[in-house]
């Protein structure tokens, strides 16, 4: 018998007989006791949850979170100056001095002081709205009505005198502003803003 000359046929018979060699093979390990221990099973699957206990809920981002609360927070020190605003150990015009101070601090941190009437200074000082961080304590006691007030219930009445000075004016115990018993700090020049030509009460 004549072997053909041509290496093809070999060829593909060697290739057969490797197929059929790693087909045996494959199924003979699949089916080893030791590869069937570690594929899982419904059966399997459970037991490992139950041994390991009740699923947690997943963790949620609490850094994200957390860095955002932080640029929201208050300032220890701020809340301590804010705190000291109506105290009965204090003075009215101590309470102006404090809200000076926020100014000044609002002005360093953002170029310049806040501008506006009372509520337009008020929403910068507590935050603007949530757009920044707080300087002042947006519920404290002395915000009533979105507006800054004094210590007899009247909203402060602000006047810009500079680009980093501030007249600052309670209306006073007859809660009238531009009378005489009003309490005023950094009082604009006579004859600018609305200060009165005779001089201010001071506490």
């Amino acid at each position: 018998m004549q072997l053909p000359k041509r290496p093809g046929p070999y060829l593909v018979i060697f290739l057969l007989l490797i197929l059929v060699i790693l087909t045996a093979w494959m199924f003979h390990a699949l089916n080893s006791p030791v590869i069937q221990d570690r594929i899982p099973t419904p059966e399997k699957k459970a037991a490992v949850k139950e041994d390991r206990g009740p699923s947690l809920p997943p963790l949620q981002n609490t850094a994200s979170t957390k860095s955002i609360a932080d640029s929201r927070a208050i300032d220890p020190m701020h809340q301590q100056m804010a705190d000291q605003m109506h105290a009965e150990d204090s003075t009215p015009l101590r309470d102006l001095e404090l809200v000076s101070e926020f100014i000044t601090l609002y002005g360093k941190a953002f170029g310049g002081n806040p501008t506006g009437d009372n509520a337009d200074i008020t929403m910068a000082l507590t935050g603007d709205g949530g757009r920044l961080p707080h300087l002042f304590p947006p519920r404290h006691r002395t915000v009533r009505g979105g507006q800054l007030g004094d210590r007899w219930g009247t909203p402060y009445w602000f006047h810009p005198n500079s680009g980093n000075q501030m007249e600052i004016r309670s209306a006073g115990p007859d809660k009238n502003l531009f009378t005489l018993d009003d309490v005023v700090l950094n009082p604009s020049p006579e004859g600018l803003g609305a200060s009165l030509a005779a001089p201010s009460a001071s506490p």
